[in-house]
């Protein structure tokens, strides 16, 4: 389990049939460094190649893309590997572990999902908040669930600083929209870094949770709705 000083940790364990073994720690704060030595990185790194269309980073003040920088060695890693791969893949947070036996695709896009969320990307990190309760291997309703909650509650502190709330989540739906063409645009520049399929799947699977939430938002919060039926109390 993690001490102290290892609190701001995730690890992901993957055991693949075949018997290769693959282990990522993951540090919430891990540190940022805006330009890096070209010699050291890949070219499919760097900010301007494949650069996502709405981008806000300068390439004069980043020399490259921070998610790929803070994915490369994953994406390396299972450049050999299908996505259709049977894995055990275990994933110790601070607060507990997790387990779970599947393919190699659905245990890389939680850990892809985890390592984009906590980037120093401007338009991926709105989500460090939720990121920094990380749950692996979320279904789409747990997703509704924790993004919608996430995103109110940033209202509310916004309200409480005497600033204009969003209650109608219109922020929300346009950081969706943002999600399909980062994560459509991504897919591009890792298409340079790998020949298998299985990155290719994962972030394929991305821009659908992201084209889905941007859509039918609105759908699936009705969806939860009957859940918190409870808290319609009428006020005298």
């Amino acid at each position: 389990m993690f001490d102290q000083r290892d609190q701001m940790y995730i690890e992901y364990t993957f055991t693949l049939d075949e018997g290769k073994v693959l282990r990522y720690k993951i540090d919430f704060d891990r540190p940022r460094a805006e330009i890096l030595d070209n010699a050291n990185y890949p070219e499919w790194t760097r900010l301007e190649f494949q650069k996502c269309g709405n981008c806000p980073l300068k390439s004069t003040e980043y020399s490259h893309c921070p998610v790929a920088i803070d994915a490369k060695e994953i994406i390396l890693g299972f450049k050999e590997i299908l996505s259709c791969s049977t894995t055990d893949v275990q994933v110790i947070t601070p607060e507990r572990d997790y387990f779970k036996r599947c393919d190699a695709q659905t245990g890389l896009r939680a850990l892809i999902g985890f390592v984009m969320a906590t980037s120093a990307c401007p338009i991926l990190s709105r989500m460090r908040g939720m990121a920094h309760y990380h749950l692996p291997f979320a279904s789409i309703d747990e997703i509704v669930f924790r993004v919608t909650t996430s995103y109110l509650l940033t209202q509310l502190y916004l309200y409480k600083d005497g600033q204009q709330p969003d209650w109608d989540l219109i922020g929300l739906k346009q950081h969706y929209e943002d999600m399909q063409t980062l994560n459509y645009d991504f897919l591009q520049r890792i298409r340079v870094a790998t020949e298998a399929d299985t990155n290719l799947d994962v972030l394929a699977t991305l821009f659908s949770i992201s084209s889905l939430l941007s859509m039918n938002l609105e759908q699936h919060l009705e969806k939860l709705k009957p859940l918190f039926s409870e808290w319609n109390v009428t006020r005298s």
